[in-house]
């Protein structure tokens, strides 16, 4: 692991790929994208909790059974209060609902009152809060950003060298900060933020500077696009593939099919029939399909 990787592993920001065993870290950069993604895409179409809640346990035991659980866990620990504010905020932006809860007084012109209903929609979408960044947290952890950056080199290899700088700089100028922050604390009269804040933008433009001197004298300004390359797919490209296809293609037809309907206002109406059950259950076999196959963990032997 690179010194940038370590740094930002060990301040426990977001989480950071390592290598692994598991049919996650062996399938191609694309399928295990697609199959994060997946997650992704049902977490955005649907609002009910029994498929929001399915995709948070298809999620957790991805993360649990890739090795991943406390990559998963610093994500949960960034993504819970995010979920916990838009629960809390959305009783105080909007008054719709049948059932009043809390009668406030008026504040700047606007009643402050609070219904069950408003309560409800905002704790749904604190749900889908969750589970997104969930989602984002375990294709940080699964899936190799060099991988995914190689996918888009022949369409714009500058881009692709940009992303991949700045995805190692960034948490080295985070180290940089903080220690300029202490630095500046152990002086008899500490200088304020701002003037630190400015010192840290410095030392990222002059290392800016000296990172582009050094790719110019290394020859990348003449950088030409690679020729492609045609590797074959093995078993965990197709099992992850194929169970991310599934989520996906389930996801799409449920939502064209007005599976899962939720309505918040004026009462919560929450569809929790066979059709649901069958859609959270589809979601669940599909996602650990993949990963609770015994061959699936034993490399990356090409079909």
């Amino acid at each position: 692991m690179s010194r940038a990787r370590q740094v930002a592993a060990a301040a426990g920001v977001v989480p950071v790929f390592r290598p692994g065993s598991s049919a996650l870290h062996a399938a191609r950069a694309g399928v295990a994208t697609a199959y994060c993604a997946a997650f992704a895409l049902v977490a955005m179409l649907f609002t009910n909790p029994l498929i929001v809640g399915a995709v948070l346990c298809a999620i957790v035991a991805a993360g649990i059974a890739g090795g991943v659980g406390r990559e998963l866990a610093s994500t949960a620990k960034l993504a819970v209060p995010l979920a916990l504010l838009v629960t809390l905020i959305n009783p105080l932006v909007y008054r719709e609902g049948d059932t009043l809860l809390v009668r406030g007084g008026e504040f700047l012109g606007r009643r402050m009152d609070i219904t069950l209903e408003a309560l409800a929609a905002g704790g749904l979408a604190g749900l889908r809060v969750l589970a997104l960044a969930l989602a984002f947290g375990l294709f940080s952890a699964v899936v190799d950003p060099d991988a995914v950056l190689r996918l888009f080199r022949r369409v714009s290899f500058r881009s692709a060298l940009t992303a991949s700088l700045a995805t190692r700089l960034i948490p080295i100028l985070a180290r940089d900060a903080t220690r300029m922050s202490d630095a500046a604390r152990c002086r008899p009269e500490p200088p304020g933020r701002g003037a630190v804040a400015r010192a840290a933008l410095a030392g990222a433009l002059e290392r800016a500077i000296d990172v582009a001197a050094a790719l110019e004298v290394r020859g990348y300004s003449r950088a030409r696009r690679p020729a492609r390359r045609r590797t074959a797919w093995s078993r965990h490209d197709l099992r992850v593939g194929l169970a991310a296809l599934v989520i996906a293609a389930a996801a799409v037809a449920a939502a064209v099919g007005g599976v899962a309907a939720v309505e918040p206002y004026p009462r919560v109406e929450v569809a929790l029939g066979p059709p649901e059950l069958e859609l959270a259950g589809a979601i669940v076999v599909a996602a650990l399909a993949p990963l609770a196959i015994p061959g699936a963990r034993l490399g990356v032997a090409r079909a």
